[in-house]
């Protein structure tokens, strides 16, 4: 990948440049979080150059565009792009009586509607306070909050905020043609969520 960094030229006193623009590049990406062509940023995992400042010190530029430093910087990083098919896994933060919200990894917004959970029905006891909703098998496995499920990703939508802050992917998850699809136990647990 290749982007420009802009950093103010104050920033640079006293410290070396090429780690005031990996720390400002590092921000960027977080702030950003994902991008249409390449999915969530995970991590930079190597830097391939940073070129010199591309500002020409134009008398027009006002006060503050005069101290703005702009590097071209070429970098490698890896990245998670979900698509229509993969199999995932995430853990459920929500359940409505029409569907479930699954979060996975940096994922934040996966739906599983109840259309897309065959053989699961809606259980919530309004006389007991402390029962949470659920969806529930005949089997009685369960998809609760805090459950751990395998999906399938059915469809995939992204949306750019403005100013490219804070892009995010939408999935809509199911757990339709394929048995290994729903709750499944955390490594080292002998018994299945029930």
């Amino acid at each position: 990948m290749a982007r420009d960094v802009a950093i103010c030229a104050n920033h640079l006193n006293g410290q070396a440049p090429h780690h005031q623009i990996l720390g400002r590049l590092l921000k960027d990406l977080i702030h950003e979080k994902a991008c249409r062509e390449h999915g969530f940023y995970l991590g930079i995992t190597a830097l391939k150059s940073i070129g010199n400042n591309k500002n020409n010190n134009d008398e027009n530029k006002d006060n503050h565009q005069a101290h703005l430093l702009t590097f071209p910087v070429s970098f490698t990083c890896r990245t998670f792009l979900p698509a229509r098919g993969d199999i995932l896994q995430g853990t459920v933060k929500k359940v409505l009586w029409n569907g479930a919200f699954i979060r996975s990894g940096p994922l934040r917004y996966a739906y599983l509607s109840f259309l897309k959970m065959p053989d699961y029905h809606y259980v919530h006891s309004p006389l007991l306070e402390d029962e949470k909703p659920y969806f529930q098998k005949d089997d009685l496995s369960k998809i609760a909050v805090g459950v751990v499920v395998r999906f399938g990703v059915l469809a995939v939508r992204f949306k750019e905020k403005p100013h490219k802050r804070r892009n995010d992917y939408y999935v809509l998850a199911t757990l339709e043609r394929n048995d290994s699809f729903g709750p499944i136990s955390l490594t080292g647990s002998d018994e299945p969520y029930m």
